[in-house]
């Protein structure tokens, strides 16, 4: 039997592409990893896996890929991951559309452009897209807008890539991700502060450290933990189709599934500390 071939985007050293990666590796499969800067990606190179250079926003880039891939395959591919992400934590009053628009070119276009550009490869052996998404595509987290609604279009777009491709036996899984272990917040470039101008500047102490990640690996999932499960369900003869996998997947999944999306109107303000954040800005105001 031929080895299976995954190509998965986003693989910088201690992110899900990593531990995806690794786990593929595992089933003893041929993981083509990539990433913008191959140095974030050398300790992959070195555990026997294809390392591959790509910009998930560069047409020029995203050839270059499939070409080395189809050279190394034949003109197959297996499974195609598409994880490259990019955060944006800020309110939405405070938040810039060109920094938004750059998020939505690598959450939901690159992984249109990817997966258009991979096609072929994958129709030639009846492949697997799966499509890294987040539960925040179905929970309205304060100070995550646009990272939300970008979520949101690829949980919609996958289901759209499941149905089109199915003429020629191409499936489409999403994972609806939660809270996972690993360093995403810790490789932020800048920590993430609100404005000097910004209607929520009172209250800054409280919602700075919620733009830097505090709390969300509270019951956070290990993300080897969370690698295995989603390739076991991949590799599946019936994977679902839908996985919903670490922390707040569960209840998201209940909120979204049977119509309880009003309840994040009761959990997200304690979880936010709104009462503290309000009484902040309207004690400002007061003094103004």
């Amino acid at each position: 039997m031929a080895q299976k071939t995954v190509f998965i985007t986003g693989c910088s050293e201690g992110g899900i592409g990593d531990a995806l990666a690794k786990s593929f590796h595992k089933k003893g499969m041929r993981v083509f990893a990539s990433a913008r800067n191959l140095a974030k990606v050398q300790h992959l190179k070195e555990m026997g896996l294809d390392v591959v250079q790509l910009d998930v926003a560069d047409g020029d880039s995203i050839r270059e890929a499939v070409e080395t891939v189809k050279a190394a395959t034949g003109g197959t591919l297996d499974f195609l991951v598409n994880n490259s992400g990019l955060g944006y934590s800020v309110p939405l009053l405070d938040s810039d559309v060109s920094v938004a628009k750059k998020m939505f070119d690598v959450n939901v276009f690159g992984v249109v452009t990817v997966t258009q550009a991979f096609a072929p490869l994958l129709i030639a052996s009846k492949g697997t897209i799966i499509n890294i998404g987040s539960v925040l595509g179905k929970m309205p987290l304060p100070w995550q807008g646009y990272y939300n609604a970008s979520k949101a279009a690829v949980a919609l777009i996958t289901d759209q890539m499941r149905i089109e491709l199915s003429p020629w036996g191409v499936r489409a899984i999403l994972v609806n991700t939660g809270a996972i272990r690993t360093k995403f917040f810790d490789n932020l470039a800048n920590t993430p502060v609100l404005p000097e101008g910004s209607l929520y500047y009172p209250a800054k102490d409280v919602i700075e450290p919620a733009l830097a990640g505090a709390g969300v690996e509270k019951n956070a999932m290990d993300v080897n933990s969370y690698a295995e499960a989603v390739v076991n369900n991949a590799t599946r003869s019936s994977p679902k189709k839908h996985l919903w996998i670490g922390g707040a997947a569960l209840l998201t999944w209940l909120a979204s599934t049977f119509g309880w999306s009003t309840i994040w109107d009761l959990l997200l303000p304690s979880f936010i500390n709104l009462p503290a954040i309000t009484n902040k800005i309207r004690t400002a105001e007061k003094v103004e």
